[in-house]
């Protein structure tokens, strides 16, 4: 029987596509709000540009660059959400067209989840010595020939200084949320345009942001084509209505805030994607059900394991064993609990009893040498 991933709680899968939400709604403030009547998220693009040209923004530069962010902004306000399982992440780091050498791109209006969209990864993509990947964003302006996609790789806010000159360090504004882009790229026309040095970004090459933006296209094909011998069945994605996440303005007077508490508030469609979907074997890397894979080849623990006695102890285990990994994984802490372990014994059923697994012996931590 293949392992069964565990099912995260509902509560944390709420609190998931909250932080999706929350996200997008703080990167449409970072291209579209204004700072002392530019976009914050100018600042930004300035460094990208100083990254490749040596040069402060020349003023053609500035004009495309308002536009850029006037885009993006207009595109998050109305982007669809997705929320990554965590295994998401590691299959996107190891798919093929990562891989390869070379990808070929076809119809993007056609493979696409949607003409602006987001995905947020709980557990970031790590590639080589590169930043975390927290979720990767597209925008698609125009159609067939004059279709224009612009693709962003969004990292920690805190790991963007990391790696920039001191002086661009210092002098950059970056935003006071979690998360913030570190990577953007063009493609139009067939041509694919990066818009800074991608190394003191941290972020991977344009090539690459654009194979890992196919990949989760890939992942996760369209559902809106019945048609389609390819099309992937609704049920993988559970759609939640959460309140759309607005930013904190001037405070407002107590009557006002009688007021507003009465209105309903608007609620945005966030897709939850299912985990079983994306657990791969071991040996196939292939997605495996929950049902059990019969014909998955390979050796099993229990063909070569033997029982073994544990005597009576002391350990410390946690207090929620079974919703342990999910409660770690949305970052809370479970304190272990001293408990007393009565004598059982341990390993497959069935089998028989290794007697040279009694005891278990833990080297000192302390001492330089090793058994």
């Amino acid at each position: 029987m293949p392992h069964t991933p565990i099912a995260t709680p509902a509560r944390i899968l709420e609190a998931r596509a909250y932080q999706a939400e929350r996200l997008r709604t703080q990167l449409a403030d970072f291209w579209g709000k204004p700072l002392r009547g530019i976009p914050y998220g100018m600042d930004l693009l300035r460094t990208m540009f100083i990254t490749v040209t040596a040069q402060d923004l020349t003023h053609d530069a500035a004009r495309h660059y308002l536009v850029l962010c006037g885009n993006n902004a207009a595109a998050y306000r109305t982007s669809d959400v997705w929320v990554a399982p965590q295994s998401m992440g590691q299959r996107l780091a190891e798919h093929p067209f990562l891989s390869g050498d070379s990808i070929t791109v076809d119809n993007l209006e056609d493979i696409a989840r949607a003409r602006d969209g987001l995905v947020y990864f709980p557990t970031p993509i790590c590639l080589d010595d590169l930043h975390p990947l927290h979720g990767l964003a597209w925008h698609m302006a125009g159609s067939g020939d004059d279709l224009t996609v612009d693709f962003e790789t969004i990292t920690a806010t805190r790991l963007i200084p990391t790696r920039l000159p001191p002086l661009l360090a210092a002098t950059t504004k970056l935003p006071l949320s979690q998360y913030c882009p570190n990577g953007l790229a063009t493609l139009h026309g067939g041509v694919l345009n990066g818009y800074s040095n991608p190394d003191v970004f941290g972020a991977p090459g344009s090539a690459t942001i654009l194979a890992l933006l196919l990949a989760f296209w890939d992942l996760r094909r369209p559902i809106d084509a019945p048609d389609s011998p390819d099309a992937v069945d609704a049920a993988d994605e559970d759609i939640v209505n959460i309140p759309q996440h607005t930013t904190t303005g001037t405070k407002k007077s107590g009557r006002n805030r009688k007021k507003n508490n009465r209105r309903p508030g608007h609620k945005r469609r966030i897709r939850l994607i299912r985990e079983p979907v994306h657990n791969p074997t071991a040996d196939t890397g292939q997605p495996q059900s929950a049902e059990g894979t019969a014909g998955t080849s390979g050796p099993s623990w229990k063909d070569d394991t033997l029982r073994w006695e544990v005597s009576q102890r002391h350990q410390n285990r946690c207090p929620n064993p079974h919703q342990h990994r999910a409660i770690i994984e949305a970052g809370g802490e479970c304190k272990p609990v001293r408990v007393p372990v009565k004598a059982h014994v341990n390993g497959p059923r069935g089998r028989d009893i290794d007697p040279r697994r009694a005891v278990r012996i833990v080297p000192d931590r302390h001492s330089d040498t090793r058994p």
